[in-house]
């Protein structure tokens, strides 16, 4: 076998051994499937836990700022009875709540007077919001509510003489 021939043949080999395994590793394309896969896998659970950590943060928002303005609205209502004072303070909480997006039905606001009266100048009043977190993205279903968490934010104010 001269030096000429030896080459040659190799090329030839490895031309057909190339040829008959192309077709069962050819890989082309398969990168944009991988991909696609990784990105689908990686990312919905991702932005998912994302839309829950800010609902979460929203109904903090929407506590904090419920309990201090029913909390401000009662102290500083002056002149006017206590009953009408509460009923504006409740009012003041929901439109709150409602701002943010909240459904009166997943909230309870609370009165409370730590010193005992509410009335007297001087005395603490405070108003307690408490909001249970719907699972984003699931309904309810019959009558089953679904509750990620439950948020609470008290707020207390002096009332005024």
């Amino acid at each position: 076998m001269s030096r000429a021939t030896a080459p040659r043949r190799g090329r030839c080999l490895r031309r057909r051994l190339a040829a008959r395994l192309g077709g069962v590793h050819d890989e082309s394309g398969s990168s944009i499937i991988e991909f696609l896969m990784l990105a689908v896998l990686l990312m919905i659970p991702t932005v998912y836990f994302l839309i829950g950590v800010s609902t979460v943060q929203a109904a903090t928002y929407a506590g904090v700022g419920a309990a201090d303005q029913a909390a401000k609205i009662y102290a500083s209502g002056g002149e006017i009875s206590a009953g009408e004072r509460a009923h504006r303070a409740e009012l003041a909480a929901r439109s709150v709540l409602q701002d943010y997006g909240i459904e009166a039905s997943r909230a309870s606001v609370s009165r409370s007077c730590p010193t005992g009266g509410c009335d007297a100048a001087g005395d603490v009043v405070a108003y307690d919001v408490e909001i249970r977190v719907p699972v984003p993205l699931v309904s309810g279903i019959g009558g089953w509510e679904s509750t990620l968490a439950s948020v609470s934010s008290t707020s207390a104010q002096v009332q005024e003489g």
